[in-house]
C-alpha cells in the first residue's frame, strides 16, 4: 500500500537536501534500503507515492538536518526542517492507522482455568 503525497517545490527541495545530508552518515544495508527511497524522492514530481518505511526515512532525514541547523546556531532553519519532519510523521501515522493490520477485539485468546489450576 502506498500513500500519495503532494508537495510544493520548496518542500520537495527541502526533502532532497535533508536526504542527501542524512545519506552521508549511513553505511551497509541501511544505506542500500535508504537509497531506494532516495532514488524515488529524486525522481518525484508534484506527487509522490511512498510506503511507511520510505516516510520514516524522510522524517528521520528532515529531523536530523533540522537538528544540525540548531547545533550550528541556525534555529529558524532548524525549526522549519523539524516542523516539516513532524508533518511527514503525522501523515505516516495516519497512513499506518488506515492501512495497518486490524485487531478484532471480540476474538481474544482467553484461556479457561483447568481443574488442575483451580483452588478451593
Amino acid at each position: 500500500m502506498k500513500q500519495a503525497i503532494y508537495l510544493t517545490p520548496v518542500h520537495r527541495e527541502m526533502i532532497k537536501t535533508a536526504m542527501r545530508f542524512y545519506r552521508k552518515g549511513l553505511s551497509g544495508s541501511g544505506k542500500q534500503l535508504f537509497d531506494i527511497a532516495f532514488g524515488k524522492v529524486n525522481k518525484m514530481d508534484k506527487r509522490i507515492e511512498l510506503d511507511g518505511m520510505e516516510m520514516v526515512y524522510i522524517t528521520q532525514s528532515l529531523s536530523k538536518y533540522g537538528k544540525y541547523f540548531c547545533e550550528i546556531g541556525k534555529y529558524c532553519e532548524g525549526e522549519i526542517y523539524r516542523m516539516q519532519g513532524m508533518e511527514m510523521e503525522r501523515i505516516r501515522i495516519y497512513f499506518q492507522y488506515q492501512n495497518g493490520p486490524r485487531v478484532d477485539k471480540t476474538k481474544t485468546n482467553k484461556k479457561t482455568a483447568s481443574a488442575a489450576t483451580l483452588t478451593a
